[in-house]
C-alpha cells in the first residue's frame, strides 16, 4: 500500500528530507485530477510545467558554453505555447531558456531536451534513433515510451499526469538523472523505484497537498 506523506509536515524534518519532501509536494501535486472543475490548467500546461522543472533534476555532461538552454518540442504546439509562457521569466541551469517547436529531426539542433508529442507511437523509434548518443533528454508521451527509447515518458495513470524513467536510455545519452526525480517517478526502467509516495485527491491528506501548477514552476497565480 502506497505510503501517504503530509505535506506540511516538513518543517519538523531534517534539511535532506525537507527537500526531498519539497520536491515530492510539488511533483506529486501534478497528479491531481485534470479534470477537476477548479483546476484552470490544461494537460498541456502540467506537461509543460514538468518539462520545465525535469532540466533541474538532470545533469548534462560538460560543454562548450553553451549560450541558452533550449527545450525542442516535436508535433505538440499546445506544450510549445505554455513553454513560451514559463520560460522567458524562468532561466535554467543559469541559462535563458526557450523552447523550440520542430517538424522534423533535422531542426533539433544544439537542443538539450525534446519532448515528442502524442500519436508517433509509429515512428517514436525513429525519431529517437535520430537523436543518437547526443546528450539530449528525450521526453515521449506513449504507452510504450521507454521500450521506444525515451528517457522520461509522460503517463495518465486515473487521469493523472505520471512519468516514468529508463534509466539505460538516460546513461546511453551521459545523462545523470537525480534520485530525487526517480524517487517520484511511477517505474524506473533499468533501476529501482525509489519510493511509493503520493497524495490523492479527495484523501485524507488533501487539505495538506494544495497543489497547482502556478506553485510547481514559482509563478504565483495567472
Amino acid at each position: 500500500m502506497a505510503q501517504l506523506i503530509d505535506c506540511a509536515d516538513s518543517g519538523r524534518k531534517g534539511a535532506r528530507l525537507r527537500a526531498t519532501t519539497a520536491l515530492l509536494c510539488t511533483l506529486l501535486g501534478l497528479a491531481a485530477r485534470l479534470s477537476h472543475a477548479e483546476d484552470a490548467y490544461s494537460e498541456d500546461a502540467v506537461k509543460a510545467a514538468f518539462l520545465y522543472r525535469f532540466a533541474g533534476y538532470v545533469d548534462w555532461p560538460p560543454a562548450r558554453s553553451p549560450a541558452e538552454f533550449t527545450i525542442a518540442v516535436f508535433e505538440a504546439d499546445g506544450v510549445v505555447r505554455e513553454l513560451q509562457k514559463i520560460l522567458p521569466s524562468h532561466p535554467i541551469k543559469g541559462l535563458a531558456a526557450r523552447v523550440r517547436p520542430i517538424r522534423n529531426m533535422r531542426e533539433l539542433g544544439d537542443s538539450q531536451m525534446l519532448y515528442i508529442g502524442p500519436g508517433h507511437a509509429y515512428t517514436l523509434r525513429v525519431l529517437v534513433a535520430a537523436v543518437g548518443d547526443r546528450p539530449v533528454l528525450v521526453v515521449t508521451d506513449d504507452d510504450d515510451g521507454l521500450d521506444l527509447g525515451g528517457a522520461l515518458n509522460f503517463l495518465q495513470v486515473d487521469k493523472r499526469v505520471r512519468f516514468e524513467v529508463s534509466l539505460t536510455a538516460a546513461e546511453r545519452s551521459g545523462l545523470r538523472i537525480s534520485s530525487e526525480l526517480l524517487s517520484v517517478a511511477t517505474r524506473v526502467q533499468g533501476g529501482h523505484l525509489r519510493s511509493g509516495v503520493f497524495c490523492t485527491p479527495g484523501g485524507e491528506l488533501e487539505s495538506t497537498c494544495n497543489f497547482s501548477v502556478a506553485s510547481l514552476i514559482g509563478l504565483g497565480d495567472r
